[in-house]
């Protein structure tokens, strides 16, 4: 496709005005050193005639969370009800932590994080999930994986958790915490903890509805669903440190997932925190 085809597919697709921030967000780009996140940001800016709000077809993966039917399942225990731990103390008192104790993980502990994380905690007027996130149209791209290495009454392995049926679904056996470790740019504190939370936002999800604006709002998404991970941490006396330092096809390939439309959004390393 010749430069000037290109122009003119552009100006159909974005409109005057979005063509005409996009030669700006180009200009940004240049004037910051390459910085092209500018010109996305340009793009994706609301304006009164915005016309961004397109559907974004790409890789699908389930209405509101991923399913691996005919994986072995292992159901969660129940949540505890309370922590006895308020929430403004939790707040007060969090911390990123990169020390762990070598005591194995409790499955009820991980069970209670997963749930009051990224859990389905009721149900709307339409019958879709409520979860323990707030999400961008209610649309809930965020997907948790478990990498686990010491968790007692779980074997090693890395998981997918279901939301749904409040469960993991193994995808693999065997310990993947060196390999995080070394796709985390060799961050010690991620191969040394008993659990590894793997955050990722199935993008055409949100994209359905919210077209190009979508690559703001599943961040939103994953900020608001790792800011639960970490006061959950807090008020059971875990530990945990946001990572968002990766290399993002290396996690995509441990994963087994397609980096063009579920996105590795951040690592959380997880264990009891040291006193």
């Amino acid at each position: 496709m010749g430069v000037e085809v290109l122009i003119e597919k552009l100006k159909s697709l974005l409109g005057t005005r979005g063509f005409s921030l996009l030669v700006e967000g180009l200009r940004d780009s240049v004037r910051l050193g390459g910085d092209v996140s500018r010109l996305y940001h340009r793009v994706a800016s609301l304006y009164p005639d915005y016309s961004g709000y397109f559907s974004v077809e790409g890789g699908y993966y389930g209405e509101y969370y991923k399913e691996y039917p005919g994986r072995e399942r292992v159901r969660l225990p129940r949540p505890v009800r309370s922590s006895g731990v308020d929430v403004l103390e939790a707040i007060r008192s969090r911390r990123s932590r990169r020390t762990y104790s070598r005591r194995p993980l409790r499955l009820a502990d991980l069970s209670a994080l997963l749930y009051y994380s990224v859990g389905v905690t009721g149900r709307a007027w339409w019958g879709g999930p409520k979860r323990a996130y707030p999400s961008a149209g209610a649309l809930q791209p965020v997907e948790v994986y478990v990498s686990a290495s010491r968790v007692e009454d779980l074997g090693e392995g890395l998981y997918h958790y279901n939301p749904g049926l409040h469960g993991l679904e193994l995808l693999r056996p065997g310990d993947y915490s060196r390999e995080l470790e070394e796709a985390a740019l060799g961050q010690e504190h991620v191969g040394r903890a008993p659990v590894v939370l793997i955050l990722t936002a199935v993008y055409s999800r949100t994209a359905s509805r919210y077209g190009q604006r979508s690559y703001r709002y599943i961040h939103w998404d994953a900020g608001f669903a790792g800011e639960n991970i970490y006061l959950v941490s807090e008020a059971m006396g875990m530990a945990t440190v946001a990572v968002g330092a990766f290399y993002d096809y290396e996690v995509c390939r441990i994963l087994e997932i397609d980096c063009t439309w579920e996105m590795p959004m951040l690592l959380f390393p997880v264990g009891y925190r040291v006193h």
